[in-house]
């Protein structure tokens, strides 16, 4: 009975999976040791957001939004047009890769704009833009992948840009930060009084 059913199963192929890496990966392990040594060797600012040279690896924990803003800002333009805007990767994966990079490009430069410091009309007609041709090449490259909420939710950042100006002035970074002071200190199960005796602080030195 398993094995009748196994042979009426339908079989599907993720689109680009030809293209892709023997497990999958758009990134090859080749590429990836390329974007670490990016990321280490780089000379940044000492202001900026610092991203963990064994990027991938389980041992670094979670990266932080500030750190994924970071990465996708700074060091993943660098390193992906150097590995796949050039000419030298040929073949089906090499035009795939530019593809895609032509994609990750759009989502970066929404990112850059959305999170600038100052703000304008024109500012948020760019940033609308470059997300719609993201979202458009996500469903062209990637025809099975599933949208979700916040991809839609972000076609609507630029009328917030227009209507509140900035995300500087209005993003939850800070509510995130005082949330992972919290997770952080030990409460012995009085939580209540660590939170008035902290805000109580914290009111006296603004």
């Amino acid at each position: 009975m398993v094995l009748a059913q196994r042979q009426l199963q339908q079989e599907t192929r993720v689109t680009g999976a030809e293209t892709s890496t023997d497990k999958g990966h758009v990134l090859s392990e080749k590429e990836m040791e390329e974007i670490r040594s990016d990321i280490e060797n780089m000379v940044t600012p000492t202001w900026m957001t610092s991203v963990p040279s064994n990027l991938g690896f389980p041992d670094h924990g979670k990266l932080k939004a500030d750190q994924w803003r970071a990465l996708g800002t700074l060091y993943l333009p660098i390193s992906l047009i150097r590995l796949w805007g050039m000419e030298q990767t040929q073949g089906p994966r090499g035009h795939r890769c530019r593809e895609i990079l032509g994609m990750t490009v759009s989502l970066l430069s929404a990112v850059i704009i959305a999170s600038s410091r100052t703000t304008s009309a024109a500012n948020g007609d760019a940033y609308f833009l470059h997300m719609q041709t993201y979202l458009n090449d996500i469903k062209r490259l990637f025809p099975e992948y599933k949208l979700r909420p916040n991809h839609h939710m972000a076609l609507h950042l630029h009328e917030y840009l227009r209507l509140f100006g900035p995300v500087h002035a209005w993003w939850t970074f800070p509510f995130e930060r005082v949330i992972g002071m919290l997770q952080r200190t030990p409460h012995n199960s009085k939580i209540g009084m660590f939170v008035h005796r902290r805000f109580s602080h914290l009111t006296k030195l603004v």
